[in-house]
């Protein structure tokens, strides 16, 4: 009965799938040829790479190292407190500061200016229509404020909102990591090992 790997659940499937590669690699088929047996040497070998998994990983050891470390670092980063909520909050409120205030403001400027103006060309309302209109300019300069903070606020979330972006990169390293282990994996431990018990089985 095989032993089971000694490698953590994710990374088995990895090995069984080099394991698998390298079975069917050219070198190794032909020395199962020159062996004869090819038949069941495939069983055997496949036996044997999973009984000594340790030794044929050690060959791939400074790559599963890194790839071990870049996925633990991952798995941390995961685990943190999920922030996107609150700088989505954050965002919302620099756009409403920056968009939703200043046209309501630019509306009531305009309509507190328009009247202003009409009413003033009564002698019996101009105290109103005055006020109007000193009440329509400080509306619009409300609205100039609040644009001027609003869009500086929104450009600093935008710049304080590349989080995925690092992200996305933290993965891509971590796929390149893995890759480069199992290629490793096959080229300098499983091909050359299978290959070597294939000759011991001919008696080389």
């Amino acid at each position: 009965m095989d032993r089971p790997l000694r490698l953590p659940q994710q990374d088995r499937a990895d090995f069984e799938s080099e394991l698998g590669r390298a079975l069917a690699a050219p070198q190794v088929r032909a020395a199962l040829r020159d062996s004869g047996d090819e038949a069941r040497g495939v069983e055997r070998l496949r036996r044997t790479a999973r009984d000594n998994a340790a030794y044929v990983l050690a060959a791939a050891a400074p790559e599963y190292e890194r790839y071990a470390l870049l996925r633990a670092d991952a798995d941390a980063v995961a685990r943190l407190p999920v922030e996107e909520p609150a700088r989505g909050r954050a965002s919302g409120w620099w756009g409403v500061l920056g968009v939703i205030v200043p046209i309501v403001a630019v509306v009531a400027a305009v309509v507190f200016l328009v009247l202003g103006y009409v009413l003033g060309l009564s002698e019996d309302l101009d105290v109103l229509g005055r006020a109007l209109v000193g009440a329509g300019w400080v509306a619009a300069g409300v609205a100039a404020v609040c644009l001027v903070v609003g869009g500086l606020g929104l450009l600093g979330s935008a710049a304080r909102g590349r989080g995925p972006e690092e992200e996305a990169t933290g993965l891509g390293e971590l796929v390149r990591a893995r890759a480069a282990w199992r290629s490793a994996l096959a080229e300098r431990g499983l091909v050359p090992f299978l290959v070597a018990q294939a000759n011991v089985g001919r008696g080389v």
